[in-house]
């Protein structure tokens, strides 16, 4: 059986969402401060070299619109730690605390006010 894929029409005069994409990162740094930062505005953000124990890190909460989403992409060989900013948290990890993205592996972050994001949004 072949995979169909459906994409939803877009309705006459409305434009489609397409996202704001930086490819070809790679991460840096092994702990919060010395990580890649992922710029503002950036809606995907594919990371293809990982080196082991680096990471990235989201935008801080100015600029940043309630509900806003920032999706991570990594395609490295190696696991990425996703920072928030300084003083924030994703999900129920520690204030500070990494996400560990699996190699191969993307998900959504949503900001959700507060410095805070939640994860899979």
């Amino acid at each position: 059986m072949a995979l169909v894929t459906r994409f939803p029409s877009v309705p006459l005069g409305q434009t489609p969402w397409i996202p704001n994409t930086v490819g070809n990162l790679t991460a840096t740094g092994s702990t919060q401060g010395t990580a890649l930062a992922i710029p503002l505005g950036q809606d995907l953000s594919v990371v293809t070299t990982v080196a082991s124990a680096t990471g990235t890190v989201l935008p801080g909460p100015a600029g940043i619109s309630l509900g806003e989403d920032y999706i991570v992409a990594n395609h490295g060989a190696n696991a990425l730690e996703v920072y928030p900013s300084t003083g924030g948290k994703i999900g129920t990890l520690a204030t500070n605390g990494g996400y560990s993205l699996a190699a191969g592996a993307s998900i959504a972050f949503r900001y959700v006010g507060g410095n805070s994001w939640c994860v899979g949004a």
